[in-house]
């Protein structure tokens, strides 16, 4: 499942809250989480729900402010949710519509194809919904611009709803349970077959997710060894203090 929007639209927030209810983490705090970092790379984790493993491909905005995309990102996700993507989830934040996200679809139909919208689905997030119960999602897309109804439309009227305040914590839930159905069940409809660009060929995309995941192993060792230097430094001051 790759996630796609604008920056700062949630997806992140997105990610790690569906990957904690899928892996069965529930907290009931209320307090909110803090806002993760702007995402500059494209990120691959994955979970084990209900049987099955579930990647998620966290990404960047993959186009500037002139509507021009950026090929390194695109070859990145498209590698990174190998042996997909199956599932493209466009997030959209409840209450934010701007000359962006107007303009969001039609950018993500030149990078990934026309027909990437067959295999997308809509994920609206909230971020504060303060202590009353939300409106409902389905009252919130009858009542929206005319723009964004057609967003969904094109997208099969296939979009669901995730709440990432911890005020409205309880509903992250069924939620997540609900939108992990519909992906299934979008998936299952094409008999399991991943979308296809044709942009980059197979081996490109194989080739580029090893060296992706090499980097990534480098970056960790350092940081191991960094912080096992920093724990021996540490020890040796506390003997010598004794």
């Amino acid at each position: 499942v790759v996630l796609l929007g604008l920056s700062g639209c949630g997806k992140t927030s997105a990610v790690n809250l569906i990957l904690a209810r899928a892996g069965g983490h529930y907290s009931v705090s209320e307090a909110r989480p803090e806002a993760p970092q702007p995402t500059l790379a494209c990120d691959r984790k994955k979970v084990f729900a209900e049987g099955r493993q579930l990647v998620l491909v966290d990404t960047p905005e993959m186009w500037d402010e002139d509507g021009m995309e950026n090929l390194e990102l695109v070859k990145d996700c498209l590698a990174l949710s190998l042996p997909g993507p199956h599932v493209f989830l466009l997030v959209l934040q409840v209450g934010r519509f701007t000359q962006g996200e107007c303009n969001m679809l039609g950018h993500l139909q030149k990078i990934f194809g026309r027909d990437f919208v067959e295999h997308a689905v809509i994920l609206f997030v909230r971020f504060d919904g303060g202590r009353q119960r939300p409106q409902k999602i389905s009252d919130f897309v009858a009542g929206a611009h005319a723009t964004l109804q057609g967003v969904v439309q094109k997208c099969g009227s296939r979009y669901y709803e995730l709440n990432l305040s911890g005020s409205q914590n309880a509903l992250s839930y069924p939620q997540v349970k609900e939108l992990l159905s519909g992906i299934n069940k979008l998936a299952a409809s094409y008999g399991g077959r991943a979308y296809s660009t044709r942009r980059f060929s197979l081996q490109e995309l194989q080739e580029r997710k090893t060296q992706i995941e090499g980097q990534r192993l480098r970056r960790e060792e350092r940081r191991h060894k960094s912080s096992r230097y920093a724990a021996e430094h540490n020890s040796r001051n506390v003997k010598e203090e004794s």
